[in-house]
């Protein structure tokens, strides 16, 4: 499988090649809020999938973590796709940022840009309040020339020890649906991306509920959890919990790239041997019937 090196970095906030603004305003919570100001550079195309490939796990990475804690000015590279990177960086005055605001950033300046069909470098200014709290940051989406001769090193800091626990630990089994469609690349990536960025902002050892993920009209996928794994107190631990669906959801891309195929997938959650639960990525969005039976409530942000 391929790794993202999480790495501290001094803030490098690009200024003086700016050829387009976009403003947008995502409203995350009934009290967040996130501005976002998109800063086009046309000087450098970005690989779209290699982009997303990146997304998906660096929110994996930060969602693995406590939402409420810090996370210092970072680079985010997939040592198999090392010619994309996202920056993450806190702004000028402050040394790191709520892991909370850098998630809605990542996935909200991501699939933004995706959905405007901008494949150039950009910078995303993001305000992100909660409250009393404000928080101002930067995302970079960037191409460079990665040197082969340097190898990255992980920075704990960044939490990638506990998020590599997770991963070794987990088990899960993939498989393509009976007459599974066809699901388009970028679809199934925003909805990875959305779907963990949603889950990241739950305790990561409660258990995730019978529920389903949608990113909304933009993307033709989306992702149900029909609770049928063990559940407390009916049946013994372990559960289903959130940082399990969060681990196993960051290896999706992975088996499907092995496959040579983007398709309607089962999912099995697994420890080792034993089954915790199980959903599926579909083409669509939920069944009205489907989504109203059995107590199902939409995951939104």
């Amino acid at each position: 499988m391929y790794h993202t090196n999480a790495v501290s970095r001094a803030p490098t906030l690009r200024n003086g090649s700016d050829t387009l603004r976009l403003n947008a305003l995502a409203t995350v919570g009934n009290r967040d809020h996130l501005s976002i100001n998109v800063i086009v550079h046309d000087n450098t195309d970005v690989n779209p999938f290699r982009l997303l490939l990146n997304a998906v796990d660096a929110l994996a990475i930060i969602g693995l973590q406590d939402i409420r804690g810090r996370l210092p000015a970072s680079r985010f590279q997939l040592t198999k796709y090392p010619s994309v990177v996202i920056d993450v960086d806190p702004a000028a005055a402050a040394t790191d940022v709520m892991n909370l605001a850098a998630s809605l950033c990542v996935y909200h300046g991501v699939s933004d840009v995706l959905r405007r069909r901008i494949y150039k470098e950009v910078t995303i200014i993001c305000e992100f309040r909660m409250g009393s709290v404000k928080e101002m940051l930067g995302v970079s989406l960037r191409t460079i020339s990665p040197d082969p001769d340097k190898a990255m090193s992980v920075s704990a800091s960044n939490g990638t020890e506990s998020t590599m626990a997770v991963s070794d630990a987990l088990r899960p089994h993939f498989f393509y649906v009976h007459d599974a469609e066809a699901l388009d690349y970028t679809d199934t990536m925003v909805t990875l991306m959305y779907s963990i960025m949603h889950l990241s902002r739950q305790s990561k050892t409660a258990v995730m509920p019978r529920t389903y993920t949608d990113p909304g009209t933009h993307w033709d996928a989306c992702i149900i959890f029909p609770g049928d794994g063990p559940r407390p107190p009916r049946g013994p631990p372990p559960y289903l919990e959130f940082r399990w669906v969060i681990g196993t959801l960051r290896k999706v891309p992975d088996f499907m790239i092995q496959q040579r195929r983007f398709a309607e997938l089962g999912i099995h959650f697994r420890i080792d041997d034993v089954y915790l639960g199980s959903a599926i990525l579909k083409k669509g969005k939920p069944d009205r019937a489907v989504a109203l039976n059995g107590n199902f409530t939409r995951a939104t942000i």
